[in-house]
């Protein structure tokens, strides 16, 4: 029985039987509203965070706040900027209305906590264009915001695809996010869930067959020179000879990826 209902009930019984103080009626986590903490390394006008908030809008009863860099920032890590930093309102390609902040995507995580008194239930990061796997995860600004915000308290989803836009599967990413926050909703509501590392999502660029089903990976250790770049693209029709082992090798193999990453790399 949602809120509106019980108290209407209520109202309408109250002459007969009483009425139970209003503090009885108490929402469950699926009628609580969602706050949604939304950045990138793109920009705020990127296409990657454009089609992030739109598919987040689709989930039931939430909240997205929009706050992003002004500009692209990627491979910023989790730099921070000392001194005053310089906000606008702004926007993303589809109009959806935030603030953009001229500085390091850490410096917009901390400008919405710490600046605007954002209290998210999630922060949720992307989608970067161009994968973040391995030895790369350190130098990203995407998973530096979302280590950012981990390292404050909150729970941290960080999202990537490949960095050509042909094969940069955006709605592929946008599903995993909204299946893990459909699927973490009640812990994000209740504070119960982790922000001990960071959930972060690695789509294969497919330049043939279909994405295969999501595997959780952990960060490769290493990724020689020859191989830098070969995940960006996969042909994805290939049937694959072992399992992945490593969110660099799930790539290569057509495998969408789910790494937990440290918050200290």
């Amino acid at each position: 029985m949602n809120l509106r209902i019980a108290i209407t009930s209520c109202l309408s019984v109250v002459l007969f039987t009483g009425c139970s103080d209003s503090s009885d009626i108490i929402a469950t986590p699926e009628q609580q509203t969602l706050t949604l903490l939304v950045t990138n390394d793109d920009g705020i006008g990127a296409p990657g965070i454009d089609a992030l908030v739109n598919g987040l809008l689709e989930l039931d009863d939430v909240e997205v706040k929009l706050v992003a860099p002004a500009e692209n920032q990627s491979g910023s890590s989790d730099k921070t900027t000392e001194g005053d930093l310089v906000s606008e309102d702004s926007a993303t390609a589809s109009g959806y209305q935030g603030v953009a902040v001229y500085g390091y995507p850490a410096d917009a995580v901390n400008v919405a906590l710490e600046d605007l008194g954002i209290v998210p239930h999630l922060v949720v990061v992307g989608v970067n264009k161009g994968h973040n796997v391995g030895p790369y995860a350190v130098t990203s600004g995407t998973v530096g915001a979302a280590r950012t915000a981990a390292r404050a308290g909150y729970p941290a989803v960080a999202a990537s695809v490949s960095v050509f836009p042909e094969y940069a599967d955006y709605d592929a990413a946008v599903i995993l996010v909204t299946d893990w926050i459909k699927d973490n909703r009640d812990a994000l509501i209740s504070g119960s869930a982790s922000a001990d590392t960071v959930t972060s999502f690695n789509v294969p660029g497919c330049t043939a067959g279909e994405i295969r089903e999501l595997v959780a990976a952990p960060l490769a250790e290493f990724i020689s020179d020859d191989d830098i770049g070969r995940w960006f693209k996969t042909d994805c029709s290939l049937e694959p000879d072992s399992p992945p082992t490593t969110d660099f090798d799930a790539l290569l193999k057509g495998h969408s990826a789910v790494t937990d990453v440290p918050l200290e790399l």
